[in-house]
């Protein structure tokens, strides 16, 4: 039998550095990929997801961002700020109406997970 080792190591603590680099990262202003804090709401957890199914589709098409801002009728520049997940910049609506673009027929569901402390 094959242990699953997916679960994330609880008693790991990050270095200080890394944790500078974390702050950075979840800081709106941050011009790389945007980094989702630990205690991020539900319409942030989902506007992240949004965005990063996006990105999918850009990858997994080989699109150039120029191609995929044509297919979801936006700018290059904030179509480059979705694919860094730059969630605080857009609203859930518009977010859903990009996807629609790409995917006409999807829906979105809601799955109930369990708390971290309690997997």
């Amino acid at each position: 039998m094959v242990k699953n080792n997916n679960q994330p190591n609880k008693s790991y603590q990050y270095p200080p550095e890394d944790k500078e680099i974390l702050a950075k990262m979840r800081h709106p202003d941050y011009e790389g990929n945007f980094l989702l804090p630990d205690d991020a709401s539900l319409l942030d957890k989902t506007k992240y997801r949004i965005c990063k199914q996006i990105l999918s589709y850009e990858y997994d098409n080989k699109l150039t961002t120029e191609e995929l801002a044509k297919q979801i009728n936006l700018s290059i520049p904030e179509t480059k700020e979705i694919l860094l997940c730059h969630i605080h910049k857009f609203t859930l609506d518009r977010l859903i109406t990009y996807l629609s673009n790409l995917f006409p027929t999807a829906e979105l569901g809601i799955i109930k997970t369990e708390s971290r402390e309690e997997i």
